[in-house]
């Protein structure tokens, strides 16, 4: 049996993206910070494109910059509901990285300052997210880690991305693997692409299947099937085996510096 959690809406799309990439930043005009999002940036990503999300991008902007032009793209149809392109992507990114999560080289920005850059951004806008929303918000780091694939669950089906870690592993060299998906014959395949850690990726949806579902090759299954988060890296769409996350983080971290930003509706 196969089941989706995901989101209600397209993920953010910067020309074609899935999701920003912290490697475009390198030629902006502050090089010494170009560089520093281009090496450490990922959550700054992460956090930039998650509230765009939320918030439907419109209050990010300073103000008399591209936010009418955004607006107005959509209201006229010509653009799907998180599209932007790479200029105005580009501009939100410095705009926020200096007014919420300031990223210096070679340190990139901690768990904790994700959480604080969110709930000071939820609370100088409440009145304006409430309209927005609906709702108001509040961030914080981490959860139990028996109540992690509950929270992204959670989240996910709140119309929520969700901020996932994959720590240091200081003194270990194992790294996370992260799959492309490929259907053919009716199932899935997922092949073997790249290899990550010490990274922020976005969860922007959940695959449960049965190992029915699934074709044997690269990604190896439980005796009961296999959890997949899909998530945003670099620009693209990749999956990571919900199991071989948690045993990279029991072997070769902790569940403080792998874990989640997790959201709360209220």
């Amino acid at each position: 049996m196969l089941k989706f959690t995901k989101l209600s809406k397209p993920y953010i799309e910067v020309d074609g993206s899935f999701g920003g990439n912290q490697g475009w930043f390198g030629d902006i005009t502050r090089k010494w910070k170009g560089n520093a999002i281009t090496g450490f940036g990922c959550g700054l990503i992460g956090a930039a494109d998650v509230l765009y999300y939320i918030t439907g991008g419109l209050f990010l902007y300073p103000p008399g910059t591209v936010s009418a032009k955004l607006q107005g793209s959509k209201q006229q149809g010509t653009a799907s509901p998180n599209f932007i392109s790479k200029e105005d992507y580009m501009n939100y990114i410095q705009f926020i990285e200096r007014r919420y999560f300031h990223i210096l080289p070679k340190l990139g920005i901690s768990g904790v300052l994700l959480s604080l850059g969110f709930n000071l951004y939820f609370f100088l806008n409440r009145k304006k997210i409430k309209k927005q929303t609906g709702s108001r918000f509040k961030a914080r780091w981490a959860v139990p880690s028996g109540k992690l694939l509950d929270r992204i669950r959670e989240m996910i089906s709140q119309d929520m991305p969700v901020i996932i870690s994959i720590g240091p592993g200081f003194f270990h060299k194992k790294k996370l693997k992260f799959y492309r998906l490929e259907e053919r014959d009716g199932k899935m395949h997922f092949r073997h692409v790249t290899d990550t850690k010490d990274h922020y990726v976005t969860v922007t949806g959940i695959v449960e299947s049965s190992k029915e579902d699934v074709a044997s090759g690269d990604v190896k299954m439980d005796e009961n099937g296999i959890v997949l988060l899909e998530i945003s890296s670099w620009g693209k769409k990749y999956y990571v085996n919900y199991s071989e996350y948690i045993d990279f983080v029991k072997k070769n971290d902790n569940f403080y510096f792998s874990n989640i930003l997790y959201i709360k509706k209220r």
